[in-house]
């Protein structure tokens, strides 16, 4: 068997969670369920994660965001953006904390996940990410090439549109840290300044998700599935069901990277994603209409019941111009 084959634990699929706390709505960029946060820490400052037609390069002092707490904080991060929108001053969100407990609290976090959240506090205060879409769309020949010579006797042309940013994630961040009798930090008064790269973003191009469910999800990688089912689910009408072979499926979510036999470790990871799903299925959002192929081909995604909570009056609304 080939010794770079990855192994799981079951720890990571079947971690117990919290089902006693308040469904609470939340975001995220719609690029980062495209193209996520690395899964775990890549002791690196720069991940570059492409996927189809856009790529993301994440760039930091020493590490960047990432794993299951780099995207609650992602999450929360977003949802200030959005929801704030619509004061007086929509490029100016500063967001206020008493303590690092008091971020815990609206996180749904016990005080034992201080340090983790900490940690990727301190990785998004020093992180941008460059994004780059390309759009392609074949038309008809303008009149504007007809004397061209290198467009003469096309019927349409391919035209490609490069959309590309610089975005931070803070503008600035502030916060207090006390030293008590032996020696331990605590940290208190937080205060981070969202940058308005970031604002824009969040508030044109993001995605509602159930927060509680994304939380109590256990592994980095089903937060990421979850968000893509959410979000695909506003593109599948009733009758046409969206297909997804195995290869864009671990490409997008697991690409085998590093292997010596790339094939079987495409096996490996896409074995992986369909535990991670159907536990998904089981436990956070039972009405999701998806099914593995038994060909082993990929799976197939029918319309589904949008994630709706118990308190909300109007289903949700997809807060992007993304196609």
């Amino acid at each position: 068997m080939d010794k770079s084959l990855v192994k799981f634990s079951a720890n990571e699929l079947f971690e117990e969670t919290e089902t006693n706390l308040p469904q609470k709505r939340s975001f995220l960029p719609s690029v980062f369920i495209s193209a996520a946060l690395p899964l775990r820490d890549t002791k690196r400052n720069v991940f570059i994660r492409k996927y189809n037609n856009v790529t993301m390069k994440l760039s930091g002092a020493e590490r960047v965001p990432y794993g299951k707490y780099g995207r609650l904080l992602l999450s929360i991060l977003t949802t200030h953006a959005v929801q704030e929108k619509n004061k007086e001053t929509p490029n100016e969100i500063i967001l206020r904390y008493e303590s690092l407990q008091q971020l815990l609290d609206e996180m749904q976090l016990p005080r034992q996940r201080g340090k983790d959240v900490m940690e990727q506090l301190e990785c998004f205060k020093e992180c941008s990410f460059i994004y780059e879409e390309v759009q392609t769309k074949y038309i008809k020949t303008p009149s504007l090439f007809e004397n061209d010579p290198d467009f003469e006797g096309m019927k349409e042309v391919k035209a490609e549109k490069v959309s590309t940013g610089l975005i931070p994630f803070f503008e600035a961040m502030q916060y207090i840290s006390i030293t008590d009798k032996n020696k331990n930090k605590k940290n208190m008064a937080f205060e981070i300044k969202l940058a308005v790269p970031f604002i824009n973003l969040s508030q044109k191009h993001s995605v509602p998700i159930n927060y509680t469910e994304y939380k109590n999800i256990s592994s980095a990688l089903g937060k990421d599935l979850y968000a893509w089912f959410c979000y695909r689910n506003n593109f599948i009408t009733n009758d046409e069901p969206l297909f997804v072979p195995r290869h864009s499926l671990v490409e997008q979510f697991m690409p085998v990277q590093n292997s010596n036999n790339p094939q079987s470790q495409e096996s490996v990871n896409f074995n992986h994603i369909k535990e991670v799903v159907e536990d998904i299925k089981k436990k956070h959002y039972p009405e999701l209409n998806v099914s593995f192929l038994k060909d082993g081909s990929g799976l197939e995604l029918r319309k589904s019941p949008p994630v709706i909570l118990p308190d909300d009056k109007v289903r949700y609304v997809l807060v992007t111009s993304d196609n």
